[in-house]
């Protein structure tokens, strides 16, 4: 093959821009197969080089090669360096970032982003790309905000989703249901009700993340002891904030850290059921996984293809992983046995096709930005297209308004010369008045005033730039700078010529000059394109200026244009004015003419009112004298003929009058018409002057629209030899890569002759490896230090809190028994006040009891010696006998619940006397505690004396360790199993202990009922033995009596009193044979009673025996587990922990005793019932037994609860002492790491503060304890 084209692909392989990278890892091999080496014949592939993988394909191999490619040997610390580095890097920079792991199941997935599965504390050599990624993300930020000062702060956010069965579930959230995928415009693909936690170390994110993976679904294949049945992915969202000169800059970035289920195949897993099911749909998601990949390679192609994203949960979730924004590494494992041929082959094969993807990968704030305005510049656009619209009907509107004007005056000037009509003079001051109208609404308009600013503007802007020399000379400039471009390039070219021809024979330095060159290129270019566009601002700027200047004055000539309109308004009312007055004066010299016309054709009337003047002035006429025919006679007189004569020369003289009036008239009406003549010549002016002004503005719009297309024409012009000089630039940007390309090639070449230097050069790289791994393993070191330290202070706070609520709960049992104590007392004198009225009550009752008595003797003596007449008062007298009776069986009752009382409050006494010693030996076990913290104290102060000798015995505990290690090991799994197995049989027994000791509870009660009940029938049966012994008494004295009596007179006492007395004895009799029934069915249930509490007690105590058995398995693993500790950490304390666990153990045996005893003591309680159960009051004495002893079982459960408590006490102290010895340890790694011994003093002086501080601490939590 030509070497050249070998050396083309790594180089095109480092400079593929934003592509999706692809690292390939071999997973070693299991123990058991006899496969060891790469060289083996059954292996299905060979690592070639770090880029190149050989598949054992038939008939040729086939050669795959990748970004990077792993063997069996490397380590996850590469793999991390190599893959997540940089892209953590990115993250902290803005950019999205997302890393998954492909390949079948078994091929090393879930080590390769997690690590091995029994990994707890992820600071292992061997943790996985997910907890580097957090201890390097942590330390980037903890280093960013360090040197910004504060002026930069973070903000990280943790959620972990796993997809089974094509459903989403939240791992952070147990309880959660299936979770729902949205779209947001911002946010992109997300879940929706994920939980999200906020992490502000490396350990905080670790246990979130191993919170996550407890709730994770795995299960064993014949291929896998712990496959992964759901894709799982964790997502981490950074938020950055940096303030800065009043300025705030927030930039958000998110981390995708996934693992995906591996590809199954049924003849080879043996899925059956539910497996086979979760098999089937991870297959499925995979399988559109590949064909997205298919679809986004023919896009970046050239092809036009539809992506199907939503054909599965997985591909819509990392759809802007896959083909969107954000940079990609995909893992792919592969398993190198020959059985996993066909599935590395589709391993290998979707890699390769997922490194011809390209993704564009913006900052996240840049993207969320371009959105912003690519949504604005639409908004804007529709807005632009409407305006345009709407000017454009505008103007039609006008247009058409303008020629119908036009027409109107045309057709105004012909009516004007035929001759005036109204119709037309209305109907053309109405248009006139709806084009005022028009013309104000469009000069008014808002929009129109803007656009003729703009339009003003742009004219000026032309008119500026055409008038610049800038302008001018920039197609000058940008045919200069053309000649320049191509100059450059051709000497490039010439330049290039012999670096090629002396290519093979030259060393380095060729290629160099020609970088420097293409370098000096594209600066003087970018300096070029700087200058274009400055010149550009500055143009702008002069036409802002232009536009300024242009709207001035445009608002000037739209003030002029008012003038003028309000001028001629003025004039066409002044007109108006003038033709109404006109008319005016027309009529009145009508009517004149008509009035001179009736005078001269009546002359007789005229004479006639002439000379009725004369008489009327007469004396006669004013004094009254003239008479009504006289009167008569004047009018009808006739006038004579001079007079005619006068009246015909007054006629003509005001006929002259007259037409000189009608000439001046004619005068007056001339000149109005010639005024109105030059009126309606200013008016045409004017006219003409506005129809001269719409012309001029439309040819400036004309002028305006041709000069805006030449300049558009000019701008693209421009733009395209912009686009072109790009077009070179990159072009000239392609060749210099190919040259750079083609120098990597020859200077692969000559590495291929140079072999000493490639021998030095390794030298000098496994160095650097070497420095490298050093640098990791004290970062690594330093990380873990820290999470140690981090853990180690969550632990101290742990216990202080516990030390608080420790105290609390003291405090809180302290005051709860001074109160029970105060209340108990209390209680004790009421009951000794109210047993002292009882008393003054049964005293008073006894002395009417003894007045009765006297009464009855009274009554006796009476009865004796009136017999026969007061049979009837001995029947009253019995029943007043009767309810005295009662009386006294009630007083009798009452004094014995007094006694009962009395028991009660001695009981009560007893109690609190218990509660008092209690809280004694609480007090005495606290001072015990107290000396043993001071004796731990003491120990701990001896053990950090004897750390030095234990420095010397460590390496030879490494060795030790190994083994216990493996022991431990197992131990663990079998301590696991048998917690497991017995925590099930725990849980039974104490469901168990739960049901027995209800029937107990319940038994007592029945017990106390039926103890209740039995006194009560022992009552009653004492009542009626009494009530029978007074009746026989009688009987036999009332027999007596009749016996001494009979020898005097006969028997007067009526048959009816004997047979009531029999009638009584027999029901008496009957009472007493129901009651002994009831008392023997009595005995027969306390007998069945006993039996059953017997039965209760042996299981009671069967299932003590079992708690005491797991109590002692228990103890013997934290023994095992604490032995192995001491072992592996110091020998020092194999005294002191062997002293702690022989003080345990003597406190459990002793306390084992105890329990002993207390089941004997029980045993001989159930002996002591069986006894005393044989009468009733036996059985109530055995009842009062047994309430005695329930109450000490509780006091015995109160004191093994609080020893329990005491005991996980001291465990938790010994876990202390463990940990401390733990970090002891870990100091000493620290110690024997410093090779300096100056670092060694200070760390030693800084230890001894330590310790000094946690002993004032340890001093002032004692004495708090102690107050």
């Amino acid at each position: 093959m030509n070497p050249r084209g070998k050396g083309i692909l790594p180089s095109l392989l480092l400079s593929d821009g934003d592509a999706i990278k692809v690292y390939v890892r071999v997973r070693p091999l299991t123990h058991g197969t006899g496969l060891t080496t790469d060289s083996d014949p059954s292996l299905c592939l060979t690592v070639t080089s770090p880029h190149t993988v050989r598949l054992h394909s038939k008939p040729e191999p086939r050669t795959f090669t990748y970004d990077h490619v792993a063997d069996m040997n490397t380590t996850q610390e590469s793999v991390f360096s190599s893959v997540a580095k940089n892209i953590v890097e990115s993250c902290m920079n803005g950019y999205n970032g997302t890393i998954f792991a492909y390949g079948q199941t078994g091929s090393g997935k879930t080590f390769t982003m997690l690590g091995p599965n029994e990994l707890n504390d992820f600071s292992d050599d061997l943790r996985g790309v997910i907890p580097r990624s957090f201890e390097y993300l942590f330390f980037l930020i903890n280093r960013e905000v360090e040197k910004s000062s504060g002026a930069k702060s973070f903000l990280c956010k943790c959620s972990f989703i796993e997809i089974y069965n094509e459903q989403i579930f939240d791992l952070l959230d147990s309880a959660s249901a299936s979770l729902f995928l949205r779209e947001d415009i911002k946010k992109g693909v997300f879940v929706e009700g994920a939980v999200e936690k906020y992490a502000a170390s490396a350990a905080e994110a670790y246990q979130v993340l191993s919170m996550g993976w407890r709730n994770r679904r795995v299960a064993s294949t014949s291929m896998n002891r712990e496959s992964s049945r759901s894709h799982a992915v964790f997502t981490m969202t950074l938020e950055s904030k940096e303030s800065g000169q009043g300025v705030v800059n927030i930039r958000t970035s998110q981390l995708n850290l996934v693992d995906l289920a591996g590809s199954e195949r049924q003849r080879d897993t043996q899925a059956e059921g539910s497996r086979l099911k979760e098999a089937s749909s991870i297959n499925r998601s995979l399988m559109c996984l590949g064909q997205v990949i298919m679809a986004l390679m023919d896009v970046s192609n050239g092809r036009s293809r539809h992506i199907c994203y939503r054909d599965s949960k997985l591909t819509f979730l990392l759809r802007d992983s896959l083909g969107g924004n954000a940079k990609t590494y995909i893992i792919a494992n592969v398993h190198p046995g020959s059985k996993c041929f066909g599935e590395t082959l589709s391993t290998l094969q979707f890699a390769q096709r997922a490194k011809l993807i390209k993704n564009k990968v913006p900052p996240l704030t840049v993207v969320l930005m371009m959105q912003a305005l690519q949504e604005k510049v639409s908004r804007m656009e529709e807005a632009w297209a409407q305006k345009e619209k709407f000017i454009q009907s505008n103007r039609m509107i006008l247009k058409f308004r303008d020629d119908r004007i036009a027409r109107l005056k045309q057709e105004l000037e012909a009516g004007q010369q035929a001759g005036p009509q109204r119709q037309d003079q209305t109907l053309i001051e109405q248009l006139l008045q709806e084009i005022r109208l028009l013309r104000d609404q469009v000069e008014h308009h808002p929009r129109m005033m803007w656009y003729a600013a703009e339009n003003c503007s742009l004219r000026d802007e032309v008119r500026t730039l055409r008038a610049l020399e800038s302008v001018k000379s920039a197609q000058q400039v940008v045919s200069q700078s053309a000649a320049e471009l191509e100059q450059e390039f051709q000497e490039l070219m010439k330049v290039e010529e012999p670096t090629e021809a002396a290519g093979a024979s030259s060393t380095y330095s060729t290629p160099v000059t020609m970088e420097t060159l293409s370098s000096v290129s594209v600066e003087r270019l970018k300096a070029q394109l700087l200058q274009k566009q400055s010149e550009l601002t500055s143009t702008a700027q002069a036409f802002e200026e232009y536009k300024q200047m242009s709207k001035k004055q445009l608002l000037e000539l739209e003030s002029e244009k008012r003038y003028l309109d309000k001028s001629n308004k003025h004039l066409e009312n002044i007109l108006e004015a003038t033709k109404a007055h006109t008319k005016q004066e027309v009529c009145q010299l009508n009517k004149i003419h008509a009035e001179t016309i009736k005078i001269l054709t009546t002359p007789t009337k005229a004479y006639n009112l002439r000379s009725r003047l004369v008489p009327l002035s007469s004396p006669e006429h004013l004094n009254g004298h003239l008479e009504e025919g006289e009167l008569e006679d004047i009018h009808s007189e006739q006038p004579p003929p001079e007079m005619s004569e006068l009246a015909c020369e007054a006629l003509t003289e005001e006929l002259k009058q007259m037409q000189d009036q009608i000439n001046r008239l004619k005068g007056q009406l001339d000149e109005e018409g010639a005024k109105n003549i030059k009126l309606l010549q200013q008016i045409s002016k004017l006219e003409e002057q506005v129809c001269t002004s719409t012309e001029r503005s439309a040819r400036r719009e004309e002028d305006f629209s041709s000069e805006r297309s030449s300049l558009m024409e000019e701008q693209q012009k421009l733009q395209e030899k912009i686009s072109a000089l790009e077009q070179q630039l990159t072009e000239e940007r392609t060749a210099a890569e190919v040259l750079r390309s083609e120098v990597r090639d020859l200077r692969l070449v000559l590495k291929s002759s140079d072999k000493e230097l490639e021998a030095v050069r390794k030298e000098q790289d496994e160095r650097q490896m070497e420095q490298e791994k050093e640098n990791t393993q004290l970062s690594s070191s330093l990380i873990s230090t820290q999470l140690q330290l981090d853990k180690v202070r969550l632990e101290w706070e742990q216990l202080q809190e516990q030390q608080r609520m420790l105290q609390d709960s003291f405090d809180t049992l302290q005051a709860e028994y001074k109160f029970e104590a105060d209340q108990y007392s209390q209680q004790l004198e009421e009951k000794i006040r109210q047993h002292r009225e009882q008393q003054a009550q049964i005293t008073e009752l006894m002395n009417s009891l003894q007045a009765e008595r006297e009464m009855s003797s009274s009554l006796r003596s009476q009865l004796k010696a009136d017999r026969e007449s007061t049979s009837k008062e001995l029947l009253q007298s019995m029943e007043e006998n009767a309810v005295l009776k009662k009386q006294i069986l009630y007083l009798t009752t009452e004094n014995h619940q007094q006694v009962c009382v009395s028991i009660g409050l001695e009981v009560n006494a007893t109690v609190v006397l218990d509660l008092m010693k209690q809280t004694r030996d609480l007090r005495s076990e606290l001072g015990e505690k107290e000396q043993s913290l001071s004796l731990l104290t003491a120990d701990f102060s001896d053990i950090t004396v004897k750390y030095a000798a234990v420095c010397s015995e460590r390496e030879e505990m490494k060795t030790q360790i190994s083994h216990m290690k493996i022991e431990l090991q197992d131990l663990r799994e079998a301590s696991d199993r048998r917690i497991a197995s017995e925590r099930v049989e725990l849980e039974l027994m104490q469901e168990d202990l739960a049901y027995a000791t209800e029937e107990v509870e319940r038994l007592s009660k029945a017990l106390e009922e039926q103890t209740a009940s039995l006194q009560r029938a022992e009552v009653l049966s004492t009542e009626r033995e009494t009530t029978i012994h007074t009746f026989q008494m009688l009987s036999n004295i009332s027999t007596l009596n009749m016996k001494q009596e009979k020898e005097y007179f006969t028997p007067c006492t009526p048959h009816s009193f004997n047979t009531q007395l029999s009638q009584v004895l027999e029901s008496q009799e009957r009472e007493l044979e129901s009651r002994r029934s009831s008392m023997m069915t009595m005995e027969v249930l306390l007998a069945e009673l006993s039996a059953e509490r017997t039965a209760k007690n042996e299981e009671i105590q069967r299932l003590k025996v079992q708690l005491n058995e797991k109590e002692d398995v228990r103890m013997e693993i934290q023994t095992l587990l604490e032995h192995f500790y001491s072992t592996q950490n110091q020998k020092t304390l194999k005294s002191t922990n062997e002293a702690i666990h022989q003080s345990v153990l003597r406190e459990l045996r002793e306390e084992r005793s105890a329990k002993n005893t207390l089941m004997q003591q029980l045993v001989d309680a159930q002996n002591s019932l069986q006894n005393k159960e044989i009468t009733l009051a036996q059985s109530q004495t055995c009842v009062q037994e047994l309430t005695s002893e329930l109450r000490n079982r509780c006091l015995e459960l109160r004191e093994l609860r609080l020893k329990d408590q005491e005991q996980e006490e001291l465990l938790a102290e010994v876990e202390v002492l463990r940990k401390q010895v733990d970090h002891l340890a870990e100091e000493n790694g620290k110690l024997l790491g410093h090779q300096n011994h100056k670092q060694k003093i200070e760390y030693m002086v800084r230890l001894k503060k330590e310790i000094t501080k946690l002993q004032e601490e340890n001093e002032k939590l004692r004495q708090k304890n102690v107050a």
